[in-house]
């Protein structure tokens, strides 16, 4: 039986806010609970630490260190026989001591105990092969994520109903007009959500990827991830609004114009590209205090499609050029990689000519084949120039140039 369009298009269209939704809701909740969780164990390792360095009264600095903070602690004192002494009692429904496995491992950092009533636990060694025990609740924050957990599954109903109510007033209006062109725009909407949020989920993918292997070992390194990591997730939030919108009327709306520093602005995101592709060489130069006066987001959607063209379209170990510089009244942008490029008679036709041909190509990699169209459309816009030409790479360059911002 052949599923009508309309019905394929408002299912994957649902799926895109869904999986949007989760992830930015999912990643706020699990954020959140991991912060309260550090929280805790920075506090439990405050304790151990106070016992630690009094060797001599390793319990009464531990007990005077929860007193001075008023920390929600249980400390109790556990003998090499087994036997516990409760020595501070907190909101802790305790269970009583795990097993000695356990509490050796939990000498070097803070280890979750399950159970009715879970909590971390912190173990010091003191004389004669006696411990201090040092556990706090966790119940109160696995509560809060289970509650963030429902909270965004309902969250998740609401939109999925809102746009579930959108398409099907939108769909029984272009039926009632028999609008082939509304429903052609909607195919191309679908196109440019997948294509355009293809390209921070990469970032946030990547970036997830290196912290979670550990590979961003310096801190200055982790707060630059989390920093990238959360701006591409508001990123994501604005740009599903912008599409449902662009959807709905056929036109991008009105954006705030601004002076916006490209050459900070382009830095950073050939640095994000730089990181995530350490296969390539990449080449970034470009000259500092460059501005122009144009939507930060309009921007920042024709730098990463250029990326993102490459990425799909070349091999990981062929060489990139990232070049930015100040010609006369303008700001001239060149974009080149050492990939195949396209066909020598490709660069002297239109963009709207190269869109089929970009169409074609990227039948071949998943793409939805509006790159070049959505950074044509981008920098018309914002009043420039577009144009292709062979890279001195070898392969392809994208040179633009804008309009400098007055002084």
């Amino acid at each position: 039986m052949r599923i009508p369009n309309s019905s394929r298009t408002s299912f994957f269209t649902i799926l895109i806010v869904t999986f949007v939704t989760v992830g930015i809701g999912g990643y706020s909740a699990i954020h959140s609970r991991g912060s309260e969780i550090s929280e805790v164990n920075g506090s439990i390792n405050f304790v151990a630490q106070a016992a630690i360095d009094n060797p001599q009264q390793s319990v009464g600095a531990a007990l005077f260190a929860i007193e001075q903070l008023t920390l929600n602690i249980t400390l109790t004192l556990l003998t090499r026989e087994g036997q516990e002494t409760l020595i501070n009692e907190s909101t802790l429904q305790y269970p009583g001591a795990p097993e000695f496995e356990k509490v050796r491992e939990a000498q070097s950092a803070p280890i979750r105990i399950g159970g009715a009533a879970p909590f971390q636990l912190r173990s010091v060694q003191i004389s004669d092969g006696d411990f201090i025990l040092i556990a706090r609740s966790v119940s109160e924050i696995d509560s809060h994520f289970s509650s963030n957990i429902q909270a965004l599954a309902g969250f998740t109903l609401i939109v999925d109903s809102a746009a579930g109510l959108l398409l099907f007033f939108y769909f029984k209006r272009a039926n009632r007009r028999s609008d082939v062109a509304s429903l052609a725009r909607m195919q191309e909407f679908l196109g440019d959500a997948s294509h355009e949020l293809r390209t921070p989920l990469t970032v946030v993918k990547g970036y997830v990827e290196m912290l979670s292997k550990k590979q961003l070992v310096s801190e200055a390194d982790q707060e630059r991830a989390f920093s990238r990591v959360g701006s591409e997730i508001t990123r994501m939030e604005h740009l599903v609004q912008d599409l449902l919108l662009l959807a709905e009327l056929g036109e991008s709306g009105s954006r705030e114009i601004e002076r916006i520093d490209l050459s900070e602005l382009l830095t950073a995101h050939g640095m994000d590209f730089k990181t995530l592709n350490p296969s390539r060489e990449v080449t970034l130069d470009v000259e500092s205090g460059i501005d122009v006066m144009a939507p930060r987001d309009y921007i920042a959607r024709f730098i990463q499609n250029a990326l993102t063209n490459i990425m799909r379209h070349t091999a990981k170990d062929d060489a990139v050029s990232i070049v930015c510089k100040k010609i006369g009244k303008s700001a001239r942008i060149v974009i080149g990689d050492a990939g195949p490029g396209l066909p020598e008679s490709a660069y002297q036709e239109n963009i709207r000519s190269l869109a089929r041909f970009d169409k074609s190509r990227s039948r071949e990699n998943g793409g939805s084949g509006l790159g070049m169209s959505i950074m044509s459309a981008v920098i018309a816009k914002l009043n420039g120039s577009f144009a292709l030409r062979k890279s001195e790479l070898g392969g392809l360059a994208i040179a633009v140039d804008l309009p400098l911002a007055k002084e």
